[in-house]
Order: structure tokens, then sequence, then C-alpha cells
């Protein structure tokens, strides 16, 4: 196997891991949210990252990961996934965790918007029909009389707004800074935001249990985006893009084995279409790329 091509498969699999990691702290955040706000959740998942990165490139003696070359998009990245972890939260809240997943897996085909109208790249009649079934199967996900409460489907649709632009921005900064750096300056982003809002909302006391279940969740989401930005340094998003939809099926196995909740037929049909209609848009840019 050739250098390039190991390369690629790490990446891959280092994607795959990534949508293992977020899921997992999806289903372990919405079992934690029975008894802790959401904000609680946040600020300890951005405080473990923080520390964890920092305590990384401290041990590896690199001043130059302690320093972006594009702080002000690094600040925009920040606040996208901190906004898009606060109606994330809000709608995982609201929705089961594989209908949740299922529209925030929308993000790739909206890139697609991004890529027409604020990159100016031309895209072709197969890749809006790549973005109008998506939306398709996400409208049979939250139709009216499903188990989606209207809310959750609308703060979710938020959260897909953020990460779309924080999905953009990821690919770009990953070739300007490293994994560590990128990773540093969103979570202390994230940590320093969330301090000013948890003195408001902390307990008097916390059981042990959830402590336990906190930390969890904390690593999970801290090795998920860690994970994510290492395999975008190493592949371009055309190549990693279709494996953002493993998020799907972890989520659903995590949903069932957590809340003994299955998604109904109408709903695994809208899932098989974001997925299907996605990964077929990822084959394109595949194409694209290679011309």
């Amino acid at each position: 196997m050739s250098s390039a091509r190991q390369t690629q498969l790490t990446a891959i699999l280092t994607m795959v891991a990534a949508m293992a990691c977020l899921s997992t702290q999806d289903t372990l955040s919405k079992k934690l949210m029975l008894s802790v706000v959401p904000v609680i959740i946040i600020w300890t998942r951005y405080a473990l990252q923080t520390a964890l990165v920092s305590a990384t490139i401290w041990r590896r003696h690199s001043p130059e990961l302690w320093r972006t070359r594009q702080w002000r998009l690094q600040l925009l990245r920040g606040a996208l996934v901190v906004g898009g972890s606060l109606f994330g939260y809000g709608a995982l809240q609201r929705m089961p965790v594989a209908e949740f997943t299922a529209i925030y897996c929308l993000v790739p085909l909206a890139v697609t918007f991004v890529a027409r109208f604020v990159m100016k790249e031309s895209v072709s009649w197969l890749g809006w029909l790549c973005v109008a079934g998506g939306m398709a199967g996400a409208l049979l996900v939250v139709r009216p009389g499903g188990d989606v409460d209207p809310m959750g489907a609308s703060l979710a649709l938020m959260g897909v707004v953020c990460y779309t632009g924080f999905q953009t921005l990821t690919g770009y900064l990953a070739r300007q800074d490293s994994p560590l750096t990128i990773q540093l300056c969103t979570s202390a982003l994230g940590f320093a935001l969330m301090s000013a809002a948890v003195p408001f909302f902390w307990p008097t006391q916390m059981s042990w249990p959830d402590l336990a279940l906190l930390g969890l969740v904390a690593l999970a989401g801290s090795y998920g985006q860690y994970f994510t930005v290492l395999a975008f340094s190493k592949a371009p998003a055309s190549v990693l893009t279709p494996y953002l939809y493993s998020a799907i099926g972890f989520s659903a196995l995590g949903g069932w084995w957590m809340f003994d909740h299955l998604p109904d037929a109408l709903a695994l049909c809208g899932m098989g279409m974001i997925a299907g209609f996605g990964l077929a848009a990822g084959w394109l840019n595949q194409l694209k790329a290679k011309t």
C-alpha cells in the first residue's frame, strides 16, 4: 500500500472513530440531561478539552502550537461550535438520539450551499438533486405526527447552520494550523464563554453517578472533536464526508441500547435518504476533486 493511500485510510478510520465518540457523547448527554442542565455538560466538556489539549502541547515543547495564523477565523469557528452545542443540546432534550443525529448529518449537504453561494463554486444538477433528496429525507424524520418535537427540530436545524460554518472552516484551518492549535482555540473560547454562565446553573450537590457520566461525556466529546480535526488534516473533505454518516448508525445503536428507542419506518426511510444522498454528494465531490 502506498504512503498516500495509507494516510487516506488512516484519515477515514480516524473520522469513523470521531463519529463513534460524538455519537456516544450525544447518547450519554441525553441520559445525563434527565438530572443535569446542558450548560454544566457543555462547560465540563470544554474545561476537560482545554486541559487535555494544553497538557499535550506543553509536553511537546513546541511554542508554535500555542499560536494560530488565523485568529479571527479561529474565534469564528469557536463561536460556531459553542452555538451548535447550545442548539444541539436543546434539541437533544426534545428528540430521540438517532433522529437528532440524522438532522445534523444534513451538514455536508448544507456545505453545498456554502460552496455555491459563498465560495462561488459551480454545483451540478446532480449536486442539487442530492441536496433536495437529503432535505426530503429530513422532512420524513421531522414530519408532523412523528416522534420529533417541532421545537427540537427547529433547534436542530439552527445547529446545522452553525455546524455548516464550523465544518467549512475546519477544512481550511486544518491546512493553516496544527490540529492541536485548532482544538486549543475552540476549547479555550468555549470554556471562557461557558464559565461566565455556569455559576448560575451549578447545583448545590451532584451524585457520584452523574459526576462519572459527566466525565465520560466530556472525554467522548473531546476526543470526537480532536479526531475530526486530525482526520481533516490528513485527507480532504471530499474523501471524508461520506464517513460522517456512520454517526447515524452509532446513534441508532446508542438510542436503542440506552433508551430502548428505534425510529419508525418513515423515519428510517428518511435517515436512509439523508445518508444515501449524502454519500452520493461525497462521491460527486471526489470526482470533481480528481478533474
